[in-house]
């Protein structure tokens, strides 16, 4: 009998103990979140591959949208509005904000990713790893494909971005071709780094193809005997390429 006693008390004790703890962790908790907002860390993930935007302008830009949370009450923050407002931002691809316990706010975000540039006679701009247009800044140095001439928003974000891919995926070519120009959709021309001769491709399609003949001519053919000083290689025929002087 004494002991059945004994080990309701513990019992007892035991839910009352655990009774307190969680009544203190709510206490607290409700505290943190009634308290004023005293820190907010702003991290840029990707800031030592990219530097387009920094913690002091994304900072500055809550700030001008109404956004930031220093001050205010912890639990008034709205977590979800703080995203969306950065992701207004032209340099901003993703956003995840938090809080944490004693009023900090934590915010990561993660700069969007330039993969080609265009250059028309009315604007420039690039194009990011979500074919999005994303603006040019003086922030964004970078060393990725050039579009000239007659571009369309529509083709840099459809075949020219997949060529980008298939460009920046070719040991070979990935290196030789830095920049392109668009007559019109059925001429483009590719311009080679450290050779003056151009290529002209022609429609896009079949690129693929009409490249790897050029390949086997180059590593085949001119490897063994010596470059000829072309100024075109013309690679719009059917099983052949064209050289020009």
């Amino acid at each position: 009998m004494k002991s059945m006693v004994k080990k309701i008390f513990l019992i007892l004790a035991v839910v009352l103990c655990f009774g307190i703890v969680l009544l203190g962790v709510v206490w607290c908790a409700s505290l943190c979140n009634a308290a004023p907002c005293t820190q907010v860390c702003i991290e840029v993930a990707d800031s030592l591959e990219r530097r387009f935007v920094d913690t002091h302008e994304l900072t500055m830009y809550l700030e001008s949208k109404g956004y930031s949370p220093q001050g205010r009450c912890v639990d008034s923050v709205d977590c979800h509005a703080i995203e969306q407002c950065l992701l207004s931002h032209d340099m901003v691809r993703d956003v995840c904000c938090y809080k944490s316990p004693f009023g900090k706010i934590h915010i990561a975000v993660n700069q969007r990713i330039p993969v080609m540039r265009v250059e028309t006679k009315q604007c420039t701009y690039y194009v990011d790893s979500d074919r999005r247009v994303m603006p040019t800044r003086e922030t964004i140095q970078v060393q990725i494909p050039v579009f000239s001439g007659e571009v369309t928003t529509e083709a840099a974000s459809g075949e020219y971005f997949d060529f980008v891919v298939w460009l920046n995926q070719e040991e070979y070519w990935g290196k030789r071709i830095q920049q392109v120009h668009v007559i019109n959709p059925a001429c483009l021309v590719l311009l080679q780094e450290n050779d003056s001769a151009k290529i002209l491709l022609g429609e896009l399609d079949g690129y693929e193809n009409k490249l790897a003949k050029l390949h086997t001519l180059y590593t085949k053919g001119f490897e063994r005997i010596g470059y000829p000083k072309y100024k075109e290689y013309d690679l719009r025929f059917a099983k052949q390429v064209v050289g020009r002087e």
